[in-house]
């Protein structure tokens, strides 16, 4: 809402200045401009809208002085007035200059017709402000002792109450089951009880059926303070929306949303209300009584008293704080949690049980999402598999193999590529070896011939020695013939070949089908 003093009201104040006169505002004029904003700047250079948008105009009918430069002119509607809306009222002279002019929202003036409809009564005051307004305009009545607003006063009251009722009750409270809503057979239906939204209390006397077109849908409890008459009541209704949020309506009225229910199928109604288990009245529910309390917390306790005098007051949610007066919050343990863990990523462990703990999976070359895993595949990448190239990767295939440190530039074992599979090897090494018998065997020899040769028979001096080469039997006794020797003489001796033969050389077998040490079977699982 604005308002302002017009060129041609601050010409005329001027001029009475000048010539010393006395300013009379005779008039209030109400008028419905289409389209005009209550926020927007007075333009100062008003006239008096067209007739056809005036639609009433009433007599000055009290005035007074707040203060030497600030005077107010106000006017009473009856009930006897009516029907018409303004959302524009300008004060005029007895010069018929429009002196000021005040830009509000659409407001209504109803006129009694019992006993079909009650009138309302409009109180509308107007302050003009400038130097020696109240000597010129000669106001001699101070303007609190007349002047009273019942309509802003008893709007007041109610924004009061409204206010103290929402620091008590939060945004909403619910008591235990009031408006709950609830599926009953093929129906839905709102539980009666009491709530208060925004500071409003909500009444629901009696169960009521909700109609639910459509579900998945989430329902809204909309509650807000309206005019009935010359009263303002508490209206609300359940509605179906997505993600409503609260509203001024055309008449000013604010309008509150809370959610109350989710419905994800026709089946299931989830209860969305911030309830509070209160069955009485609630003085006597918050009352303090003597008694054991198991839910009750002592605020006034101090460490002392249970025995924690040691531990420091401080706290810290930092898991890098490094400090023994300190205390660690659970955010702190998580956040080291998450480091820890973050540290470990990659990591091949061996589990003495059949699946996966908690953090882990399976090593078995499986693919799996990147973005479910996303640390693990920041780690390793597609070192071991792309996946389908775009939405998974390939996990590292350790089974029934053993892990060898990768020689990463060693001497020992050089050239391996990281994260390649080595098949099994021997090292060099010697046999001994035996060699079958071949069985006997004979070979053929042959001399061959060196030639005649002879010996000289030499004969003893006795009787009866027969001449010639030969020894006669006449010889008796130890009668000794000898031979000369008729020189050296050799043969040559030929073994011929027995034939070709072999020998079966035979070679022990040692070890299995693949070369392995003394081992144990367990589960290979990768850190995520």
């Amino acid at each position: 809402m604005s308002s302002n003093i017009t060129i041609a009201g601050e010409n005329l104040i001027a001029q009475k200045h000048g010539e010393q006169k006395g300013l009379e505002v005779s008039r209030f004029v109400f008028a419905l401009i289409p389209g005009l904003n209550p926020d927007s700047e007075v333009d100062r250079a008003s006239v008096l809208p067209p007739a056809a948008q005036i639609v009433h105009t009433a007599t000055v009918q009290r005035s007074g002085y707040v203060t030497p430069n600030q005077v107010v002119y106000s006017v009473m509607l009856g009930s006897d007035v009516g029907d018409w809306n303004f959302n524009w009222v300008g004060l005029q002279t007895a010069e018929n200059v429009l002196l000021a002019v005040a830009y509000v929202p659409v407001q209504e003036k109803r006129k009694s017709r019992p006993p079909y409809q009650v009138g309302n009564n409009l109180t509308r005051n107007f302050m003009v402000a400038f130097s020696g307004a109240q000597v010129m305009t000669g106001i001699t009545i101070d303007a609190s002792t007349w002047q009273h607003d019942f309509t802003v006063r008893l709007g007041g009251i109610d924004e009061r109450e409204r206010l103290t009722n929402r620091d008590l009750f939060g945004r909403s409270c619910f008591f235990g089951s009031g408006l709950q809503l609830v599926k009953t057979g093929n129906s839905y239906q709102l539980k009666p009880g009491i709530a208060y939204v925004e500071g409003i209390r909500v009444v629901q006397p009696e169960p009521t059926i909700i109609n639910v077109a459509n579900v998945p849908s989430k329902a809204w409890l909309e509650v807000a303070l309206q005019r009935k008459g010359s009263d303002m009541v508490t209206t609300c209704q359940v509605v179906f929306g997505a993600n409503l949020v609260d509203k001024t309506d055309s008449a000013g009225a604010r309008h509150y949303f809370v959610p109350i229910a989710d419905l994800p199928n026709s089946n299931t109604v989830t209860d969305l209300r911030p309830f509070q288990p209160v069955d009485v009245a609630l003085i006597e529910h918050l009352a303090l009584r003597n008694g054991d309390y198991e839910q009750l917390r002592a605020r006034g306790t101090k460490k002392e008293d249970v025995g924690l005098s040691e531990l420091p007051n401080a706290k810290s949610d930092d898991p890098k704080t490094n400090s023994s007066d300190i205390l660690a919050t659970t955010k702190a343990l998580n956040a080291l949690r998450k480091i820890v863990d973050d540290s470990l990523t990659g990591l091949l462990g061996s589990f003495a049980m059949p699946t996966a703990p908690p953090g882990w999976l399976k090593a078995n070359g499986a693919a799996v999402s990147r973005t479910t895993y996303a640390g693990l595949f920041q780690v390793i990448g597609t070192r071991f598999g792309a996946g389908d190239g775009v939405n998974t990767f390939n996990l590292p295939d350790p089974r029934g193999l053993f892990t060898r440190a990768w020689s990463d530039g060693s001497s020992m074992d050089a050239g391996r590529g990281f994260g390649t599979v080595q098949e099994d090897a021997g090292k060099s090494h010697t046999h001994t070896g035996s060699a079958s018998a071949g069985g006997s065997h004979v070979h053929a020899a042959s001399t061959d011939v060196q030639g005649n040769h002879s010996h000289e028979l030499k004969k003893s001096w006795g009787s009866n020695n027969t001449p010639g080469g030969w020894v006669s039997p006449a010889n008796a006794g130890n009668s000794m013939a000898s031979t000369e020797p008729a020189g050296a003489h050799s043969h040559t001796v030929t073994v011929a070949p027995a034939g070709d033969h072999s020998h079966t050389i035979t070679i022990g077998a040692t070890g299995g089908g693949e070369t392995r040490p003394w081992n144990i079977a367990f589960l290979a699982c990768i850190k995520y």
